[in-house]
C-alpha cells in the first residue's frame, strides 16, 4: 500500500503497488523520516499495523513526492482458479485479485454483535500505545480502520495535533452505538456516553468493561475447534530437531462444554530446536512436554481472563526455559554449545484463543481471503527495525539479520520477554503455525491461498492440508527441518443476549509487590482472581452469607445449635437458586491450579510482571544478598553504567510514576520514572512537623552521602528493579500524586 508524503494518496490515486522484483533490495536509507519512524517503533503489534517497505523519492519514482509503501497492509486477495484446458490440464495456479479491505464504517451494520464489541476492544486496547507514541489519531478515523472478520487492522498513522481523549473517542462512537446489532446496542450507547461524560477515563478501565461484555455475550456461541501437526526431517538434514504436539494426531473440539466434558486440550505447539549433535532435540522434545503438562490444568477452568491466561501462558515459557537452561548448566554448556528451541503456542480458552511465541518460529492467522503473519520473530533484523534503526526489508538482508536474539534455555528467565495476544473466536479462519523451514522465503504467503484459505469455508479434514504444507516446504525450500501445525475455527452462533445498559467490568487483581509474587508461586489463582460484575438490584449488592466452620463442642452441646445450623445452611441454599442468565455472574473467581512444576523465582516472576505508563507505585527498600537494605536509584539514561558514579536515589516511601517505557538494543525492559512526592513533604526543603510517634527504625545507616531525589526529578530504572524494590498503588490521594498532578 502506498502513500504519498507518507499520509497522502500517491499521484495518480493508485494505492495498491506490485514488487515486480522482490529479489531486488530496496533503496537503503541513511536516516529514517519522521512519518516513518512511528511504524518502525510500533513494529510488535504486527496483528494491526503494516511496516514500512520501502521510502522513495520523486527521483527514483518520477513523482512530485516521496512514497511511502507499506508492507502487511489490511488487503484482501481473490483467487480466480483458471479453467482447464482441452487436455484437462491447469495451466497455473490462478489469478489473485488484491483489493484494499472494507472499513470499519462500511462492515458495521453487518457484523455480529460479538465482532462488534471486539472492533472496539481492539481500538481501547491499542489506545494507551498509540497515545504514548503521538499517534492516537488514527483510531478516531474509521475510514482508517479496515475489518478482516473479527481482526482490526489499519491502512496508515495519523500523527496527533494535539494528543485526543477518551471523550473523543466516546464521541466519535456514538453513532456506532446507535446502529450496533439490538442485543449491544443499550450497552454499546451506555459506555459511549460514559466515555463522552468522562465517568470512564481510563484505557484500561475501557478494555475490561469490552471483555466483561464479551465474556457474557460468547454464552450465545458455539465453535468447532479442529487442529492437526506434523513434523519431517526434510530432504537434506540427517535428523529432526523440530518437535510439535499433537504430533500426527489430528483432534476436535466443540465449545463451549462443561470442564468435566472436555476430551482434550485445544493446544497447539511448534518448537524448532537449537544446538545439534541431537541437543536441540532434546530441548524442543523438552519444551513440548513441559508446556503440555502446565497447561492442561486449564481445561478445567471456565471463562479464564485473558490476563490469567496471557500470565500462565509467560509462567509456563519460564518454567520450560528453567529446565532447558539448568541442564545446560549441569552440562557446562556456553556459548553457542547450549541447546535451546523455539516456540509458538496456540491456546483456546473459549471465547479466545491465545497466540505466545519465543524465537523465530511463526503464527499466521488464515481467513477466506487475507493472510497475516500476526507474530514477530525474535531477531537481530526485528530489533534494528523495532528500534529505529532499519527498514525490516533492509535489515533482514544483514549477514546477521536471521540471528536470534532470544530463545527457550539460552539465558536466564529474567531476560526472556514472551509475547502474547488474543483473537476472538467469532470469525472463520484457520491459525498455522510453523517452524522457519516452511515461513523461509514468504512460502506460507504463497502457499495459504491455494492450501489453507479453502479450509475456512469447507469442513475438510486438516492433516491432508498439513501434508500438502510440508511436502511443498520440502520442494520449494528443503533446507531445513519443517513443522507444521494448523486450528481451525467454525463459529456457529445462537439467540444471544440481550446486553445491559450499565458497566460489566472485568477487573483482574495485579501482582503488586515482592512478597505478593513470591505467594503467586505457590497459588497463581491469587494474582489472577477475577470476577465479572453485571447489573444487580440494591438488594443483590449484600454479599450472600456462607456458612462458618462449625464447632463440634457446640454440636455436642445440644440439638439447639443443630437445628440453628440446619436452618442457615437452608437459608444460603434458598439464596443461591439460579438469576436470570443475563443478570447471572458468570464467575466470582478464576481458581487456577497452582504450577506443577517447582516455584518460580522472583527475577521470572519480575518478566512477566506488565508495568503500564501511567501507574503509580511507592518505593521499598529492598534486601541484598547479606539482608542490607538497597534503595531504588534512578539513571539519566535507559543504559546499565550509563552514569558516572553512583545514581541518586529514591528515598523510601516515595509516590513514583510511571511516564515511559522502552525496550534497549540488549533486549532490556526500562520504564522511566518521575518522583511525585516523598514522606517528608512536598519537596526536600519542607520544614519536618513535631509528631507524637516514635521514628521507625533503621535497618542501616543512611548513606548521608548520597544525594536523594527531590519530586517533579525523573530517571530511569529496569522493570524489574522496579517490580523488586517497590509496590504499586492501586489508589492515589491527591497529596501522594504530589507533582505528578496533570
Amino acid at each position: 500500500m502506498a502513500w504519498g508524503d507518507g499520509q497522502k494518496r500517491p499521484q495518480g490515486g493508485h494505492q495498491l503497488w506490485l514488487d515486480t522484483r522482490p529479489d531486488t533490495p530496496t533503496p537503503a536509507l541513511d536516516k529514517i523520516p519522521a512519518p516513518v519512524l512511528a511504524y518502525q517503533k510500533l513494529f510488535h503489534l504486527a496483528q494491526h499495523v503494516p511496516r514500512p517497505y520501502a521510502y522513495l523519492t520523486p527521483e527514483q519514482t518520477g513523482l512530485t513526492s516521496t512514497v511511502l509503501l507499506l508492507d502487511g497492509a489490511p488487503i484482501g486477495m481473490r483467487l480466480h482458479p483458471q479453467a482447464a484446458n482441452e487436455k484437462g490440464e491447469l495451466p497455473g495456479q490462478g489469478k489473485i485479485e488484491a483489493a484494499i479491505l472494507p472499513s470499519l464504517s462500511q462492515r458495521w451494520a453487518e457484523g455480529s454483535p460479538l465482532q462488534q464489541l471486539n472492533w472496539l476492544r481492539q481500538v481501547a486496547a491499542l489506545w494507551p500505545t498509540f497515545i504514548e507514541e503521538q499517534v492516537a489519531a488514527t483510531l478516531l478515523d474509521l475510514d482508517d480502520l479496515r475489518v478482516d472478520g473479527a481482526l482490526l487492522r489499519l491502512t496508515r498513522l495519523v500523527a496527533d495535533a494535539p494528543s485526543p481523549t477518551l471523550a473523543q473517542l466516546g464521541q466519535q462512537w456514538q453513532p456506532l452505538g446507535l446502529t450496533a446489532q439490538p442485543p449491544v446496542r443499550p450497552y454499546l450507547g451506555w459506555l459511549s456516553k460514559a466515555l463522552k461524560d468522562g465517568r470512564l477515563t481510563s484505557a484500561p478501565d475501557l478494555v475490561a468493561e469490552f471483555e466483561g461484555a464479551i465474556q457474557t455475550l460468547a454464552q450465545g456461541l458455539l465453535v468447532t475447534v479442529d487442529w492437526a501437526a506434523n513434523t519431517d526431517q526434510g530432504p537434506t538434514r540427517d535428523r529432526n530437531e523440530d518437535a510439535c504436539y499433537p504430533e500426527n494426531d489430528p483432534r476436535q473440539q466443540r465449545l463451549p462444554c462443561p470442564a468435566d466434558r472436555i476430551e482434550t486440550l485445544p493446544l497447539l505447539l511448534v518448537c524448532d530446536g537449537i544446538g545439534g549433535h541431537e541437543q536441540g532435540s532434546v530441548a524442543s522434545q523438552t519444551a513440548i512436554k513441559l508446556l503440555q503438562q502446565e497447561l492442561e490444568p486449564l481445561t478445567q477452568q471456565a471463562y479464564p481472563s485473558p490476563g490469567a491466561i496471557a500470565q500462565r501462558l509467560k509462567q509456563a515459557l519460564i518454567l520450560a526455559n528453567d529446565a532447558i537452561s539448568a541442564r545446560n548448566n549441569d552440562e557446562h554448556r556456553s556459548a553457542r554449545a547450549r541447546m535451546g528451541t523455539t516456540v509458538v503456542v496456540a491456546l483456546v480458552h473459549f471465547p479466545y484463543v491465545s497466540i505466545a511465541h519465543i524465537g523465530d518460529s511463526r503464527a499466521y492467522r488464515i481467513s477466506p481471503h487475507t493472510c497475516y503473519q500476526i507474530t514477530v520473530d525474535d531477531d537481530v533484523a526485528s530489533r534494528e527495525a523495532q528500534m529505529g534503526y532499519a527498514l525490516y526489508s533492509e535489515a533482514v538482508q544483514l549477514p546477521s539479520g536471521g540471528a536470534l536474539i532470544q530463545a527457550l534455555g539460552i539465558s536466564d528467565s529474567g531476560l526472556l520477554y514472551p509475547s502474547v495476544q488474543h483473537l476472538l473466536l467469532d470469525d472463520p479462519s484457520v491459525l498455522l503455525l510453523c517452524s522457519d523451514g516452511l515461513s523461509d522465503y514468504d512460502r506460507v504467503e504463497a502457499l495459504a491461498p491455494h492450501l489453507v484459505a479453502p479450509l475456512t469455508t469447507a469442513p475438510s479434514p486438516l492433516s491432508p492440508a498439513v501434508a500438502a504444507l510440508i511436502e511443498q516446504a520440502n520442494r520449494l525450500n528443503g533446507h531445513d527441518n519443517v513443522t507444521v501445525g494448523l486450528m481451525r475455527f467454525i463459529p456457529q452462533p445462537r439467540p444471544q443476549l440481550t446486553l445491559p445498559a450499565g458497566s460489566l467490568r472485568q477487573v483482574d487483581n495485579v501482582i503488586s509487590s515482592a512478597p505478593r509474587a513470591a505467594n503467586l508461586a505457590e497459588d497463581p489463582a491469587a494474582a489472577s482472581t477475577t470476577r465479572l460484575v453485571a447489573p444487580a438490584q440494591p438488594a443483590d449488592l449484600a454479599p450472600t452469607p456462607t456458612p462458618s466452620g462449625f464447632p463440634w463442642a457446640a454440636f455436642l452441646g445440644g440439638m439447639g445449635v443443630v437445628i440453628a445450623v440446619l436452618a442457615g445452611v437452608g437459608w444460603a441454599i434458598g439464596r443461591s437458586a439460579t438469576e436470570p442468565v443475563a443478570l447471572q455472574p458468570l464467575a466470582t473467581r478464576w481458581p487456577l491450579p497452582a504450577l506443577a512444576g517447582r516455584p518460580l523465582p522472583e527475577a521470572a516472576l519480575a518478566a512477566i510482571v506488565d508495568v503500564q505508563v501511567g501507574s503509580f507505585w511507592q518505593s521499598a527498600p529492598v534486601l541484598d544478598a547479606v539482608g542490607n537494605a538497597e534503595l531504588l536509584r534512578l539513571s539519566q539514561q535507559p543504559a546499565l553504567g550509563s552514569a558516572a558514579g553512583d545514581p541518586p536515589m529514591v528515598a523510601t516511601g516515595s509516590v513514583l510514576r510511571v511516564v515511559s517505557r522502552q525496550t534497549t538494543a540488549d533486549n532490556g525492559d526500562w520504564v522511566r520514572l518521575r518522583v511525585c512526592s516523598i514522606p517528608s513533604g512536598e519537596s526536600l526543603e519542607q520544614q519536618p512537623q513535631e509528631t507524637d510517634q516514635s521514628p521507625p527504625a533503621l535497618s542501616t545507616a543512611p548513606a548521608l552521602g548520597q544525594r536523594l531525589l527531590a519530586p517533579g526529578e525523573e530517571g530511569w530504572v529496569q522493570t524489574r528493579q522496579l517490580y523488586g524494590a517497590g509496590a504499586l498503588l492501586e489508589l492515589v490521594t491527591p497529596a501522594q500524586a504530589g507533582r505528578c498532578t496533570p
